[in-house]
């Protein structure tokens, strides 16, 4: 067998990684689920007004809602109706302890009753002509 000759010995080559092409990010249009909307939606419901008092304890409602209830609202009035969309805004405004005392307090008059659910149609629904007639 012939012997080979030496191996050269060469020096590493450094190699610097490819760079790949970056692509440009999707256009997403709004995100409306980020972290910011969320951030934003929350202080919104967090600032809160008075609406009614029981048993010393003062009951609250947000003074803006998300515009989201509000369509859903509007949808449940015009298929549901009136009643079902009073009684989704009962639920989403009112804190559910809110809610059972309204449900308990035997002394609230009808005139009371028609002014709390006035105020809670006119919060989700703004403008609609919805809710009871003042």
């Amino acid at each position: 067998m012939a012997a080979s000759a030496p191996r050269k010995t060469t020096t590493a080559r450094k190699t610097t990684p490819r760079k790949r092409p970056t692509k440009a990010p999707a256009d997403l249009g709004l995100v409306l689920d980020d972290d910011a909307a969320r951030a934003e939606t929350d202080k919104m419901l967090a600032d809160r007004e008075p609406l009614f008092t029981i048993g010393g304890t003062t009951y609250t409602i947000p003074k803006q809602v998300p515009p989201s209830w509000s369509v859903k609202a509007f949808t449940i009035a015009v298929t549901k109706g009136e009643s079902a969309a009073i009684e989704y805004a009962a639920e989403k405004l009112l804190t559910p302890e809110a809610w059972e005392a309204l449900q308990e307090c035997e002394t609230v008059t009808p005139a009371a009753w028609k002014t709390i659910f006035k105020a809670l149609m006119d919060r989700i629904l703004p403008e609609s002509g919805f809710g009871p007639k003042a």
